[in-house]
């Protein structure tokens, strides 16, 4: 109940941590990381008569809840509190002094490189003043009551340890984070109650929640895994990753662990950890794009769109677009969709694959940490899904916005699309956002034009849709014996439609150039896309006949989303257009 009335008042402050998170990345998120660990830990964990078995299912949901640098580290002081902790079922000052020092001792050697001026040095101080506080004391109020001035004094020292902090003029994020922590505790101490405490006096100052901040961000992905099973001495593993990143973190023991670094190259991450362990989940989040959210914001609404969009990753980032990554699962190993896994990687791991890989949308928690995050940045919202009836994704997204509590208004767009024709309606909504366009204005402009939106997928072989189970074998037999060349569309509905055939490529693009010739003719084309699936020749040769019967290039030539390439295979090549309204 300590624990609880702690974690409370952490997530109480949780704005108060992002605003004045700066280090090991300024990303604005360390409030939010630590809440949703100890939040985790508050819903799945009741106590049991046994410290041991309490501590154990501490651990075990902070390590698989944790997100995040403080997260990880606050996990892996969990996971110190259970490994240091003998099986009595009561704890004196004495014994709980030499767990705590024990505790942090565990979380230290957890840190391949640790940073003193953070979090860990107010756990180090506390852990100090605690021995010196017991000589004199065998109560645990007046315990905790004189270590913590000693931690006060620690968090304050933060700005002065740490330059990027020392200019900012602010203290430690995660530090402050567990001050909050080690308030709550008190407070339960004293009251025997858990209530919702009051932000603490050591919050920001009217000078500190004004911080600007310019920073280069080499390493672009805060990314981490859920593992167990390791197979590979923990040494070895920490050298092999020491290559790829910085800001590693191993927290938690052989049975379960989670993995922190900060890399350009999440896909190799996993191709390492995949070989000798098994990965129960996986997070990767974008940190230079929560920076730019955070100091360099391009507009006051934000746009967010889900993986199966296809889009130039260079767009994206210009546009400051946010996307919510779709699951992927190849051989019980979750992907998350052209972030940890690209359509190249996806045929070669789906050639040697003992089942055929599957796709689920993201989590519903996943979703609303990530709205959560945006809806603090943002006065409003504008959402574009893949459509429904292809993916619940639309439907997970509806249930996270629905538990955003602040007066963020967010719209939701069923588009009715995917892929390179979804991408389109994206970029019409980025330019009307660019343009200074009201959000209702653009709500309106959406849903209208995404009726003047199709797409033509030529589909080179049916393969990788009899393995999905798409098409029967025998179908998948006559088709290759017959050397058939489907034309897939969707209709209105967003429903999956075979549209043409054709029984031979040359004629496959006859007919899609005659398709895209008559909405030339019956209302012009605004703008079109082209994407592919490993197939970047058909593209290049897509856009040389359609540069030349539309006159004008694609807005973009894209690989396809992994998840679109379970169906359209090896060699798929689509256009998408835009047309006028006449």
């Amino acid at each position: 109940y300590a624990f609880v009335s702690g974690a409370k008042e952490v997530i109480e402050n949780k704005k108060e941590l992002n605003k004045i998170n700066l280090f090991p990345v300024p990303d604005g998120d360390t409030g939010t990381n630590l809440s949703r660990t100890l939040n985790m830990v508050v819903e799945n964990v009741r106590a049991d008569k046994s410290i041991t078995k309490t501590l154990s299912l501490m651990s075990n949901a902070a390590l698989q809840g944790a997100i995040g640098n403080s997260g990880i580290i606050f996990a892996q002081f969990i996971n110190g509190l259970k490994v240091s902790v003998k099986s009595e079922n009561r704890i004196n000052v004495s014994s709980f002094v030499e767990i705590i020092n024990n505790a942090v001792d565990y979380t230290y050697k957890a840190i391949n490189e640790p940073v003193e001026g953070t979090i860990l040095t107010v756990m180090n101080d506390w852990s100090k003043a605690l021995g010196d506080v017991k000589r004199r004391t065998d109560d645990f109020e007046v315990l905790m009551s004189e270590s913590l001035k000693t931690a006060q004094r620690s968090l304050a020292s933060t700005k002065e340890t740490l330059e990027v902090l020392k200019q900012a003029n602010v203290v430690d994020s995660g530090a402050l984070g567990f001050i909050f922590f080690l308030n709550g505790i008190l407070n339960f101490i004293k009251t025997g109650e858990i209530k919702n405490v009051k932000s603490y006096n050591t919050v920001l100052s009217e000078q500190e929640s004004e911080i600007t901040q310019d920073e280069e961000i080499n390493l672009r992905y805060c990314t981490e895994a859920y593992i167990e099973k390791l197979i590979l001495n923990k040494d070895k593993l920490r050298a092999k990753l020491c290559l790829i990143g910085d800001s590693l973190i191993i927290a938690g023991d052989n049975e379960k662990m989670r993995i922190h670094i900060h890399t350009n190259q999440p896909d190799q991450f996993f191709n390492i950890l995949n070989k000798y362990c098994n990965i129960i989940d996986q997070k990767v989040d974008d940190m230079l794009i929560q920076y730019n959210v955070k100091y360099n914001k391009l507009a006051n609404i934000g746009l967010i769109t889900d993986s199966i969009a296809d889009l130039p990753q260079e767009y994206i980032d210009d546009n400051q677009i946010h996307v919510v990554p779709i699951n992927l699962i190849i051989d019980g190993t979750k992907y998350l969709d052209k972030i940890t896994i690209n359509s190249d990687r996806f045929f070669e791991l789906t050639d040697k694959a003992k089942e055929y890989p599957t796709s689920s949308q993201p989590s519903l928690k996943y979703v609303e940490d990530k709205l959560s995050f945006l809806a603090d940045h943002y006065d409003s919202l504008i959402i574009i899904t893949v459509s429904s009836n292809l993916s619940g994704t639309y439907d997970t997204i509806k249930k996270a916005a629905e538990k955003i509590d602040n007066s963020t208004k967010i719209s939701i767009i069923d588009s009715k699309l995917d892929s390179g024709a979804q991408g389109l309606l994206v970029l019409e909504a980025a330019e009307k956002i660019k343009n200074g366009e009201k959000h209702n204005q653009i709500i309106n402009y959406l849903e209208k034009i995404k009726e003047n939106i199709y797409i033509y997928v030529s589909v080179d072989n049916f393969e990788y849709m009899v393995r999905g189970g798409r098409v029967s074998p025998l179908k998948g037999k006559l088709a290759k014996l017959f050397n058939l060349k489907p034309i897939i569309s969707l209709d209105h509905k967003g429903n999956g439609i075979a549209f043409a055939k054709a029984f031979s490529k040359s004629s496959n693009n006859k007919k899609i150039k005659e398709i895209v010739k008559k909405h030339l003719k019956n209302s012009g084309i605004k703008r079109y896309s082209i994407v592919h699936g490993a197939g970047l020749d058909r593209a290049k040769n897509y856009k040389k006949i359609f540069t030349k019967l539309i006159g004008k290039e694609p807005d973009y030539i894209e690989s396809i989303s992994p998840v679109i390439a379970l169906s359209a295979g090896k060699g798929s090549v689509a256009i998408s257009v835009l047309t006028e309204e006449r």
